[in-house]
């Protein structure tokens, strides 16, 4: 069968549905300027400008998806609080299904705020995080509400996207479903701690710190990531590994095939690379549900995370900015 053009698969993206699974979380961001010294400490008092917030964590991806055209499913967590409705409203104006984004008592929506300073005519920096929220993973009836939505759009999605950060909505029952509905659909595992949790699905996407925590607990401190990667795909059962490297590029893993190194696209002189991990999962697993080949898909997302990470905070890459970074790089 002839390999579709990458315009072909970009094309075919507003026909696809994925859902997304996992950690919510809202990015707010603070911008301020220095404005003096404090009287009561020797730290900078910065005077506030503005507060933007962006979704971050598994709604990042949601929000990738929303950008490219994509039908998009958030499942996931929110808190009864200003932030999961501010969330949630986002999402939806965006385009996506937030049907699935279920209330825990007790659960706060999980932010992190970063502050941002910079005199006039300079660019932000961020100079402080807080972050809120707690690995509390679900209660029953949260549980069982999670994996109904997921037993409910099992027949209407293509590609079902894990967005693990490590908050505890990935219990061991939800990630047996997914173990599951990989007979019928893709399942892309983005896993932040637990690469290793997620077996028998289609593939996973770590970075290559992530991969080398693998390598640590699988192989005995293995540290070549071309051994990593190969044995990922056998000790997971998996059909492709894509291995992010930064500013080294990426590697792209397939069961039977030998293992292709993609370099970097666009400038190496990045803005931000908040959320492109997010990005590059989401572009990987929907051009394959798309038809495109592994590395097909792996250089898409290669393109799309070259577009982000020019950007300042968790952004995201439209359509047609995808098919003119193509257009460039491949």
């Amino acid at each position: 069968m002839q390999n579709k053009s990458y315009s072909e698969i970009i094309g075919m993206f507003s026909a696809r549905t994925v859902g997304v699974i996992g950690d919510m979380i809202l990015d707010i961001y603070i911008s301020s300027k220095p404005a003096r010294l404090s009287r009561e400490a020797p730290v900078i008092v910065l005077e506030f400008e503005e507060e933007t917030t962006r979704p971050g964590g598994a709604a990042n991806a949601v929000n990738n998806l929303c950008s490219l055209g994509v039908n998009a499913v958030a499942i996931g967590t929110v808190g009864d609080d200003r932030h999961g409705e501010e969330l949630k409203n986002i999402l939806s104006q965006n385009g996506a299904a937030t049907d699935g984004l279920l209330l825990q008592k007790g659960f706060h929506t999980i932010t992190k705020t970063r502050v941002l300073a910079g005199d006039l005519h300079t660019a932000k920096q961020q100079v402080l995080r807080i972050d809120r929220g707690k690995a509390t993973g679900l209660d029953d009836a949260t549980s069982g509400a999670a994996l109904k939505l997921i037993g409910k759009y099992a027949d209407k999605v293509d590609c079902w996207l894990v967005s693990d950060y490590g908050y505890g909505f990935l219990t061991k029952e939800i990630e047996n479903a997914l173990s599951d509905l990989a007979s019928r659909a893709l399942v892309i595992a983005d896993s932040r701690y637990n690469v290793k949790e997620f077996p028998r699905i289609t593939a996973v996407t770590p970075n290559e710190s992530e991969a080398l925590s693998f390598g640590r607990y699988f192989l005995n401190d293995e540290t070549d990531i071309m051994i990593i990667g190969r044995q990922m795909l056998e000790i997971l059962f998996l059909k492709y590994a894509l291995i992010t490297r930064g500013n080294q590029g990426m590697v792209v893993f397939e069961k039977g095939a030998e293992p292709v190194e993609i370099p970097i696209a666009g400038s190496e002189e990045i803005v931000d690379v908040s959320g492109a991990g997010d990005t590059v999962a989401a572009t990987f697993g929907l051009s394959l549900a798309c038809g495109a080949t592994p590395v097909q898909a792996a250089k898409l997302a290669n393109c799309a995370a070259s577009v982000v990470v020019m950007k300042s905070g968790t952004a995201t890459c439209s359509q047609a900015e995808l098919l003119d970074a193509a257009d460039k790089y491949l």
